[in-house]
């Protein structure tokens, strides 16, 4: 608190005794040393036009405290002279001090939908040490359908008239059939013996808190993986956090890469579900914690109405894996689809740059 109320103000009061660059584009992250991929094509727009375009990306949890320091002050003597700042993810030095009116700051949020509550509208999620708003200062926040905007002035205390349903530039790539194609045949490339099964993929969130996540026993897995049989093939993505903290190795392949090769997605709570729902592919929802989610109340929407088999048994995983491709209910899923991901139509990135009359 020390460096967000004190340290970091005076480093922006620093930079602000210069004006605002027009042509300077922040894409900051602390958490990816590389652009994170919500922002990835957002950024390539940029640095293809007359911009001065800085990407201020840090994995500050494993990086040691003197290096993200230094990431931080770095990053607040830009924002004091930046007149576009975008994020995809709780970023605390951009909320540390009140910024100069020409700056626009546009949280394009990594997630799409909206399932688990999240920041102020659950306690795991802000320490209650914290004094302010996580996420003070947005001009814009990025929705993915006009029926999710609720959640994110709920949970992130927002002004309503700033969070705008334009869609999520990030799953314009959902409707490049080359794109498609070409992760499929990178997939293929990886895992030949792949050719000719069917595909499912497990991509859970994590439980918990970011910081100390959990995971469910994934025991389960190889017995999944002997009762499905030689005609499929079962991989695991697993969520940032969990690979972070508690090392568990998965396929190294992009999430954004994988969901394309998946004929089959097994998931949880986890938003990884929304952009999915773009491939128009079944979905099992393995949820043996179900009753303890509904009980603490925390989700945004009745998961009872999740557009997919909803399996609370592992004895039941199997049948219900292998059933959904020729009994899933694609009528449910095309009308979740449209009340919750309506505006990532695949022109999301164009609808972004004309509002910002770019």
């Amino acid at each position: 608190m020390l460096m967000q109320n004190v340290v970091f103000p005076f480093f922006y009061w620093i930079g602000r005794h210069r004006p605002v660059d027009v042509k300077l584009v922040i894409f900051a992250d602390s958490h990816r040393d590389e652009v994170p991929y919500s922002m990835e094509d957002l950024y390539h727009w940029f640095e293809g036009r007359d911009y001065r375009v800085l990407k201020m990306t840090r994995d500050c949890d494993s990086g040691g405290y003197l290096g993200g320091l230094r990431f931080m002050l770095r990053f607040m003597l830009q924002y004091a002279r930046a007149h576009y700042v975008f994020l995809c993810d709780n970023f605390l030095p951009a909320a540390s001090c009140s910024k100069r009116q020409e700056t626009v700051v546009v949280q394009m949020w990594h997630a799409g939908g909206m399932l688990k509550k999240y920041a102020y509208d659950t306690k795991r999620d802000i320490p209650a040490y914290y004094k302010g708003n996580v996420f003070k200062n947005y001009s814009l926040i990025l929705t993915s359908a006009p029926e999710c905007n609720r959640a994110y002035v709920s949970g992130m205390r927002a002004d309503p008239d700033i969070v705008k349903p334009l869609g999520l530039s990030r799953t314009d790539r959902f409707y490049d059939r080359d794109y498609i194609d070409g992760c499929r045949e990178r997939f293929y490339g990886m895992y030949p013996e792949a050719r000719g099964k069917k595909i499912v993929l497990w991509a859970p969130t994590f439980r918990g808190n970011a910081s100390v996540p959990e995971i469910i026993d994934m025991s389960f897995l190889e017995r999944l993986r002997q009762e499905l049989g030689e005609e499929w093939m079962l991989l695991v993505k697993l969520h940032p956090h969990l690979r972070k903290h508690l090392g568990i190795e998965d396929c190294p392949i992009p999430t954004e890469q994988l969901l394309p090769a998946a004929d089959v997605l097994i998931s949880d709570y986890s938003s990884v579900i929304y952009d999915y729902l773009l491939l128009g592919r079944p979905i099992v929802l393995y949820v043996p914690d179900l009753s303890y989610y509904e009980e603490k109340d925390q989700f945004y929407i009745d998961y009872r109405q999740m557009p997919g088999v909803i399996v609370t048994e592992e004895k039941d995983l199997c049948s219900a894996v292998k059933g959904s491709v020729e009994h899933f209910d694609y009528e449910k899923l095309e009308k979740f689809r449209e009340r919750y991901m309506c505006s990532c139509d695949g022109h999301a990135l164009e609808r972004l740059t004309e509002y910002l009359h770019l």
